[in-house]
């Protein structure tokens, strides 16, 4: 690894007298210059990748190692999330959050003031929780045409990826807690837009979208749970 970062000098094979060696031949001013400043780049790319993708490592961590919380209710949420907070948790990935509601899916501007806040946003049009069968709340994070540095924020939903069919979520709203299991998962193209008009009459439905695969906006991962 230290051999790395030193010059290695040039070497020929050469044949004197019937004889075999080597001469080596240190590397001219200018070419020293290049692979000191090559070493400069390589070593900033490094540690500002480390920067970048901390909070999925991080996320990453919490979940194979911090035990998995059991099924919970509304004593569990954090003191700093009021009673009347709209707020989300799912225990399996760690994940408690505040939801600001009526957060437009088309206007960046109005988006990344919620997403930068490490907080969700509840799609304009879509339906609070509570409404009954027919209704669909769709929630949001991590959305596109966001930057490099946007892959930093909100680490809410980046292991929406790890929820199996069956586990639970939970929404405070109005100080009730309605509880969701999961049922199914799709991944689709950032233009397949029509989930945010999706409609099932026989379910109360709760989507919880992010981008994928983590850490890019090249997908949309959808997580679909039913009120139960």
């Amino acid at each position: 690894m230290i051999d790395f970062f030193k010059i290695t000098p040039k070497k020929r094979r050469v044949k004197i007298n019937r004889k075999k060696g080597i001469i080596y031949n240190n590397p001219s001013g200018l070419k020293r210059k290049f692979f000191y400043i090559g070493n400069v780049f390589f070593i900033i790319a490094f540690f500002y990748f480390a920067y970048l993708y901390w909070p999925i490592g991080k996320s990453l961590y919490k979940y194979k190692f911090h035990p998995q919380q059991a099924e919970t209710n509304l004593s569990t949420f954090p003191k700093e999330i009021p009673v009347s907070e709209f707020a989300i948790q799912i225990p399996k990935i760690l994940a408690i959050s505040k939801i600001i509601s009526n957060v437009s899916p088309f206007n960046q501007k109005e988006y990344l003031q919620v997403l930068k806040n490490d907080e969700i946003a509840q799609a304009r049009g879509s339906s609070l929780p509570g409404q009954g069968k027919g209704a669909t709340t769709y929630l949001f994070a991590h959305s596109t045409q966001t930057g490099l540095n946007m892959v930093r924020k909100n680490s809410v939903f980046y292991l929406l990826g790890e929820l199996e069919k069956g586990d639970v979520v939970f929404i405070k709203y109005n100080g009730k807690v309605y509880t969701y299991r999961t049922y199914m998962k799709r991944i689709v193209n950032a233009s397949e837009i029509q989930y945010l008009d999706y409609k099932d009459e026989n379910k109360n439905v709760l989507i919880l979208q992010t981008c994928w695969p983590i850490g890019t906006d090249w997908k949309r991962l959808l997580v679909f749970a039913e009120l139960v």
